[in-house]
């Protein structure tokens, strides 16, 4: 089973889910870039309502560069306690 698949089922995501897709990469990228997991989990580890806002932000600037919707809603779960909690672990599981 690729990495990309264990995520998936680790994130409960449906194997054909767009904004799945996109947070198993973010989750991917963080494990594998050390300078962008250290930034991803320090937003991840804000308290909610200071990372909520922070994510937000970000995505509506993201929105203004036109990216993905898929990309945005993956990194809007982030903002959540569950959403953050469960890409932490994510991320973290990655590492050795």
């Amino acid at each position: 089973m690729s990495l990309i698949d264990r995520l998936r089922r680790q994130l409960r995501g449906e194997p054909d889910n767009a904004m799945q897709d996109a947070l198993a990469t973010l989750i991917v990228a963080a494990r594998e870039d050390e300078a962008f997991r250290q930034r991803v989990l320090w937003v991840l580890s804000l308290p909610a309502d200071q990372r909520e806002p922070l994510v937000r932000s970000a995505v509506a600037e993201m929105a203004l560069r036109g990216e993905p919707g898929p990309i945005r809603a993956a990194f809007l779960s982030l903002a959540t306690e569950a959403g953050a909690q469960q890409a932490a672990r994510a991320i973290r599981d990655g590492e050795t």
